[in-house]
């Protein structure tokens, strides 16, 4: 069966190459740009002055064939293509005007007209993919093959048309390459960030898991106890509707914990063991400046306020934030003083830790930047705190945190 889908893409292909395509460079930086249109310019000029010194006719043909020579070069700046279409004008009208080229160089062109045309050449083949080029290839073999005379002369042309032609797909073909490899890494990058991110949620979730079980197990247990710390001798009687009442308060505290285990069994990694330590809190800060101060960096912890104050989901995601603050300063400024300030009042908590510059960072089995900053981001965004986490100007790094709180000392949602 004949494919008649084919015949037609042929020929938008040659329609776009000989009439309408308006093909444009790649994407360069500004100082590559620039670079490159005065090189074009450069050598449009250079191949009029070619035209120009070498060939001896009226000043009307002269004009011409030096103006055919030099623009070119100049439109391949904006469209290799047209300066193609303008060069196959020079080709075509070159030998009826110049018939001394031939006893010249044996070629009935310009040397201006090919320095011209090598230039263009290689920059239609650097600017369109393969179908467009093989069009471009037989056409210009097509226009220029005729007007030679000696066989050899046609195969010498062909030869250095040809690898002009490929040189330049061989570039684009390269760029492609090049772009399609930055943009599967950036989609690789892209992947393991939103892993990371869907990591760090879920390390999260099974952390605040103990905090919302203990207060469903500490609901419940008031609920059921109820009955006994309010009723009995001496007390006033009760509706035996606020008894059902607390009764169906415990049994949904009951079922949500035993949602909770559900959930937090969808949420544990298969690889990832089960914590049976008590979460940490505020208290454990001082631990972990201690660990800092163990491996020879000198740590200064600065605390203000009522820790026991803060909730404990609160405290958990603070406590979690210094750690990962403290080990980014071990591992990036190594032997840099670190100070840890600390204060909690009635409508906040500011957390400020700051280290010098280190050294030289320590060598880590990591090939790529840690999460470590995801993480501080995803727990400040919880809480809907600020988080400020920067590079200092003396070469040091900042990491402060502000987590509002409501009038009962809770995190504002």
């Amino acid at each position: 069966m004949v494919d008649r889908q084919r015949p037609r893409e042929w020929w938008e292909v040659l329609r776009y190459v000989a009439f309408t395509g308006t093909d444009t460079p790649p994407t360069r930086t500004a100082g590559l740009r620039t670079l490159r249109n005065v090189a074009l310019t450069g050598f449009g000029l250079w191949a009029g002055f070619l035209t120009f010194a070498i060939v001896s006719a009226s000043p009307a043909v002269k004009t011409f064939n030096v103006v055919v020579s030099v623009l070119p070069c100049l439109l391949a700046i904006r469209s290799p293509l047209w300066g193609w279409r303008v060069l196959l004008v020079g080709i075509v009208l070159t030998p009826p005007t110049l018939p001394q080229m031939v006893q010249f160089w044996s070629w009935p062109w310009s040397p201006g007209l090919a320095l011209a045309a090598a230039v263009v050449f290689y920059l239609v083949g650097a600017g369109n993919d393969q179908r467009e080029l093989t069009c471009v290839v037989l056409i210009s073999f097509a226009v220029m093959v005729p007007f030679l005379r000696d066989w050899r002369d046609a195969a010498l042309l062909v030869v250095l048309a040809g690898a002009l032609f490929f040189l330049g797909n061989t570039v684009r073909q390269r760029r492609l390459a090049d772009e399609a490899r930055v943009a599967q890494q950036d989609r690789r990058i892209a992947e393991e960030r939103r892993a990371a991110v869907l990591e760090e949620r879920a390390v999260i979730a099974r952390e605040l898991h103990d905090v919302v079980a203990h207060h469903m197990s500490v609901l419940a247990l008031r609920a059921d106890s109820a009955r006994f710390r309010f009723a009995g001798p001496g007390k006033a009687d009760v509706d035996d509707g606020v008894w059902r009442e607390f009764a169906d308060l415990a049994g949904t505290a009951r079922e949500g914990l035993t949602e909770l285990r559900r959930l937090l069994g969808v949420l544990r990694s298969e690889d990832r063991e089960v914590l049976i330590a008590p979460q940490p809190g505020l208290a454990m800060i001082s631990e972990l400046v201690e660990r800092v101060r163990a491996v020879g960096t000198p740590c200064e912890l600065d605390v203000g306020g009522d820790l026991d104050a803060v909730p404990a989901g609160v405290a958990l995601s603070v406590c979690r934030i210094v750690q990962e603050a403290l080990s980014n300063a071990i591992r990036h400024a190594p032997g840099a003083p670190v100070s840890v300030e600390l204060v909690t009042g009635p409508r906040s908590i500011r957390l400020v830790i700051e280290n010098g510059q280190g050294e030289r960072p320590l060598r880590t089995g990591q090939t790529g930047p840690g999460h470590g900053l995801l993480g501080m981001r995803e727990r400040a965004a919880m809480l809907a705190a600020d988080l400020e986490a920067r590079v200092r100007p003396d070469g040091g790094f900042r990491v402060a945190l502000t987590v509002p709180l409501d009038d009962g000392g809770r995190s504002e949602p």
